[in-house]
């Protein structure tokens, strides 16, 4: 996904414009509210040039808008009912002396340690610099300052709580060394491709805790191309198991991720159980573990090697839905089906392709089946291009508020 980021990036910076948003929420944080913990680990400033520069992989020298302080720190947050101390940012207008609008961001499949907004410009800090807002990124477990621990790449759920988990602890930096925020702030929650699925597991974490409701402030959620049902997704793929695939590394993550997410899906299965001969002993699985190869070069190596489709990459004995292996899998992936089971009380807007070639429009007829009539949730489909030409105009879309 990275390479439309930077087609994207290298738009944006065109764009120099928008103030700070003005709108409230009915909840006021209160001063008696207990301190979240945090531990900074240091401060920098990315210029207008440099985050063009970094972003977009090109030598373009323009100003997006004012430069952005990045506060990095670490945090606790929960890998199940372990607390693991994890790291993220925050950003804001150098100049900025007050702000009234937060945009958290839950960024895109990463399988690089360095793919997370600590150590690397992520587009929601790009949208900051044009919007003079304060942006908010959790790195998630696994990459950033944690990178010895497991990824669990495809758990939206726990993405979804240490994404809130982050945002808590960079409100507390940014009373603590940033500029002066309205107990009014409105957040506004956004994210394409995995980010979308990990934006709407944050909404529906806000509704089933009150508290968190009243800190968050969330005004809106922008969900685009995410796998809100994985289990549909990969259904979707398994039905044409000779078809070559955009994304291959999706099998691979989804199984890592039921691996480093379910012990007892671990103590039952190996990656043997699942994988064909011939990945095992190709290596790339083991290069995925390395976490030092980006998400699109990975899907680069998988094609090449002949690897992208799913009969190319799961054992032929498994490639049905009741196969034990493939059975105990989509009842893995169905405990992240975000599309049933709450209902939305806030804004959401789920964007999408109809000729989504890495994430199937399956998702989205999944929540429109699930959840019919409910006044907070938009959708805006597409019939144009693909998968990573809509995250160029997603991404566009919320810079001009055309979303």
């Amino acid at each position: 996904m990275k390479t439309s980021f930077r087609i994207a990036a290298s738009v944006l910076a065109l764009m120099l414009f928008m103030g700070c948003q003005n709108e409230s929420d009915d909840a006021p944080i209160y001063s008696n509210q207990p301190r979240e913990w945090y531990q900074l680990i240091g401060i920098d400033t990315l210029s207008s040039e440099t985050m063009m520069k970094e972003f977009s992989g090109y030598d373009i020298v323009m100003t997006l808008g004012p430069d952005m302080v990045r506060a990095t720190f670490l945090y606790h947050s929960m890998s199940d009912t372990t607390e693991l101390t994890l790291s993220g940012c925050t950003c804001w207008p150098v100049d900025a002396k007050s702000c009234s609008s937060i945009w958290l961001e839950n960024h895109y499949t990463a399988t690089k340690w360095t793919q997370c907004p600590s150590q690397s410009v992520q587009p929601g800090m790009i949208l900051g610099s044009s919007k003079n807002a304060i942006f908010i990124g959790a790195d998630y477990q696994g990459l950033g300052y944690t990178r010895n621990l497991p990824h669990p790449y495809f758990n939206t759920i726990l993405l979804a709580r240490q994404s809130a988990d982050c945002f808590k602890a960079a409100i507390q930096v940014i009373r603590d060394m940033g500029p002066e925020l309205s107990d009014s702030y409105s957040t506004y929650s956004f994210g394409y491709s995995l980010g979308g699925a990990i934006t709407l597991a944050v909404a529906r974490l806000i509704e089933s805790e009150p508290e968190l409701k009243q800190v968050m402030h969330l005004k809106k959620s922008y969900c685009g191309g995410g796998p809100y049902d994985q289990a549909a997704m990969m259904r979707h793929f398994m039905s044409q198991p000779d078809q070559a695939m955009e994304y291959p590394i999706a099998f691979p993550l989804a199984i890592k991720s039921s691996f480093y997410s379910s012990p007892s899906f671990s103590a039952r299965y190996s990656e043997q159980d699942f994988f064909t001969t011939a990945l095992l002993e190709s290596g790339l699985l083991q290069q995925i573990d390395d976490k030092e190869r980006e998400s699109g070069s990975m899907n680069y190596r998988l094609r090449n090697a002949g690897f992208n489709t799913v009969r190319s990459l799961l054992r032929e004995e498994i490639i049905s839905d009741d196969s034990p292996e493939m059975t105990d899998l989509f009842n893995e992936l169905s405990k992240m089906d975000l599309t049933q089971g709450w209902t939305p009380t806030t804004a959401i807007l789920l964007y999408h392709t109809r000729n989504d070639n890495v994430v199937p429009i399956v998702c989205v007829e999944r929540m429109q089946a699930n959840m019919p009539d409910n006044p907070n949730i938009t959708y805006k489909i597409k019939d144009t291009k693909d998968h990573e030409f809509e995250g160029i105009n997603f991404y566009l879309g919320l810079l001009y508020d055309l979303l």
